[in-house]
């Protein structure tokens, strides 16, 4: 890249929207640093190189897509219907039932950080979903990327062959439930917070590949790594602590994560989006930690499984173990669904709680229904119904109210 003759090849043979690469490896478009703010394309034989923004975006400055006036920007405190779709977003099928749909949020995998899938065209899925949307609606919808924030994946670019618990040794442990592939992580680490937030030695990271794409926010799974007794075990031994001082350390460790999480997706990124949401999956228990700091960094909260889940179907959306088993008739040593309402009464006047429950309207038993009507109604939260895969959009039935039935 530095000898001049080549250069010049390379010039003339970079495709829209290609990029090259600055000092420290992290990927420029000939745009600049923003790269259209992940909603365009950017042409660089342009003179100057400029931004083909998409549907609903108008180039505010250079290197910069922003929402055109008049389209109307869904907020998430008025999110009625959301979709969740994490197994199978590359398929053609997924392309198929995800475009042509109008729901006000999306949660999407974020596909190009698999091994494997990087070459696949997320950024224009997602184009895709918001360009229908504001054709047929006038709304441009929230979509968010769902990442794995307490746990390394052994399908992720970042993962080394080589890595096992303690190896290195911020990997702390193997998953407590048993999903293969998945390790606990020391989340304060420097190293899992480049992975994560501030790019590896390629200047990669999984908030600056959700940018890139064009998302509007993260959706963390895994945030209940703060209360992992191996976390909470390690905490304690490095610093000295006793169980319940390293269980509070534990939880402002979690609430720095975040903090810089957004932080560096809002105003620290070369892409930064000032309007970067922050969701979190589970670990509802994290707020009672340190309330005003919580309310203050999050967006939103999302529960799986509040009242029903599944106990099989992981990856078979036709598995009748994915769905319509009650939480507390599986976890009977537990008072799931009590502890978890109590965790919410205090945020319901602070943030959207969105629930996602494995129910259907299936062999004899209307448990989706019974979410939609009753129980996520009478709490105020906005539910989805599917199953356990997140493989497809669920149809048995469709949200009451979603019309038309476009999928």
């Amino acid at each position: 890249m530095k000898q001049g003759g080549w250069m010049i090849v390379l010039l003339v043979f970079l495709p829209l929207g290609s990029a090259c690469g600055d000092d420290d490896g992290q990927a420029t478009s000939p745009c600049g640093p923003a790269d259209c703010s992940g909603h365009g394309v950017c042409d660089p034989l342009a003179e100057p190189p400029a931004c083909e923004c998409d549907d609903g975006y108008e180039a505010a400055a250079p290197g910069l897509c922003s929402p055109v006036a008049g389209v109307e920007q869904m907020q998430i405190e008025d999110v009625l219907y959301w979709a969740y779709n994490i197994q199978d977003v590359t398929s053609t099928r997924q392309y198929d039932e995800l475009v042509g749909t109008h729901y006000d949020l999306y949660v999407l995998e974020v596909s190009t950080t698999e091994v494997g899938n990087e070459q696949f065209d997320m950024q224009g899925l997602i184009r895709d979903i918001r360009n229908h949307n504001i054709t047929t609606r006038n709304v441009n919808p929230i979509v968010l990327a769902y990442v794995d924030v307490g746990q390394a994946e052994e399908w992720r670019w970042y993962y080394a062959p080589s890595w096992e618990v303690g190896n290195p040794s911020w990997v702390v442990a193997d998953d407590p439930n048993g999903w293969e592939g998945n390790f606990v992580v020391a989340y304060w680490s420097d190293a899992w917070q480049d992975f994560t937030i501030y790019g590896d030695s390629t200047g990669r990271s999984q908030v600056e590949e959700t940018l890139k794409l064009g998302f509007d926010g993260i959706y963390m799974d895994w945030v209940e790594a703060f209360s992992d007794e191996n976390v909470i075990g390690l905490i304690a031994a490095e610093e000295n602590l006793t169980e319940d001082d390293a269980r509070a350390e534990a939880a402002e460790r979690m609430l720095d994560f975040i903090e810089n999480i957004g932080y560096y997706a809002r105003v620290e990124s070369p892409r930064a989006n000032p309007s970067y949401l922050v969701v979190a999956q589970n670990a509802s228990d994290l707020h009672d930690w340190n309330r005003p700091r919580y309310e203050d960094l999050m967006d939103g909260i999302a529960l799986e499984a509040i009242w029903i889940d599944g106990d099989g179907g992981f990856d078979d959306w036709d598995d009748p173990g994915g769905y319509n088993l009650w939480t507390d008739d599986l976890y009977p040593d537990l008072t799931w669904t009590a502890e978890v309402l109590e965790d919410l009464q205090p945020l319901k006047a602070v943030m959207p709680i969105f629930c996602v429950e494995y129910a259907q309207d299936l062999d004899g038993e209307n448990l989706a229904t019974e979410v939609y009507e009753n129980l996520a109604l009478n709490e105020g939260f906005i539910p989805y119904a599917t199953r356990r895969s997140l493989s497809r959009l669920s149809t048995t039935p469709y949200p009451p109210g979603y019309d038309p039935i476009d999928y």
